[in-house]
């Protein structure tokens, strides 16, 4: 028996998804006029990830002077990535509420599984860093061809399964990512953002990373003739 959630089981409606039992990862973040927090929910034994947000938005050029949530802007970027064919979290429901003044807002994503972040990746060989640099290199640029600044490019917003075989990777946390109205600086931004938080590459791998980047800012196949 399937341990996935039919329709039937899953919940439909903000409320219901709102208060939702579960466990926040971490505490709240406080911000602003509001706060940010995201929760592990099981429905049977499938597990979700619920972000829950209150008055904690973001102004944007369509929306300059009330902003809009962050998760809804998470989302939109999310279905932005998929029309990409570029790995995400899968969303479950998005949703936003106002009641005297303030705003409410969710967005519940699928758990990525058997995925782990970079930060917590057990021991590579040399043979599996340089592949995954060469993989999230290509990944990351296809989202810069596509004119994207990622904005929070950290070993803790990449995600990989699958090291021993075939690796995967995913991008999460994507509130800030945005299109880049300079392309040049914004990849200059991610990628020192990047080269200064992991730390699972060496001066080679990371020299993989750049050339399999620079190849899929050009649509070409990499050195090793994969096109990811």
């Amino acid at each position: 028996m399937s341990d996935t959630p039919t329709l039937e089981q899953l919940p439909r409606t903000f409320d219901e998804w709102w208060s939702a039992p579960g466990q926040w990862v971490e505490e709240p973040n406080q911000a602003r006029s509001g706060w940010s927090g995201v929760m592990r929910v099981f429905v049977g034994e499938a597990l979700y990830y619920v972000k829950k947000q209150h008055n904690y938005s973001c102004r944007t050029w369509k929306h300059p002077l009330s902003g809009i949530p962050t998760v809804s802007r998470e989302f939109q970027n999310i279905l932005a990535l998929s029309l990409l064919d570029l790995p995400a979290p899968v969303p479950v429901f998005h949703g936003t509420r106002k009641s005297a003044g303030n705003r409410d807002a969710i967005l519940v994503t699928e758990a990525l599984d058997g995925f782990v972040d970079f930060d917590h990746l057990p021991p590579l060989s040399d043979a599996q860093a340089k592949q995954l640099a060469e993989l999230a290199g290509c990944a990351v640029g296809r989202l810069h061809r596509a004119g994207f600044r990622h904005g929070c490019l950290y070993g803790k917003h990449l995600m990989a399964k699958h090291i021993d075989s075939a690796p995967e990777i995913a991008f999460i946390d994507l509130e800030k990512l945005r299109p880049a109205i300079f392309r040049a600086r914004a990849i200059r931004h991610d990628l020192e953002q990047l080269q200064r938080r992991q730390g699972i590459w060496n001066t080679t791998h990371w020299q993989a990373f750049l050339a399999a980047h620079e190849c899929a800012l050009k649509g070409q196949a990499t050195a090793s003739g994969k096109v990811y």
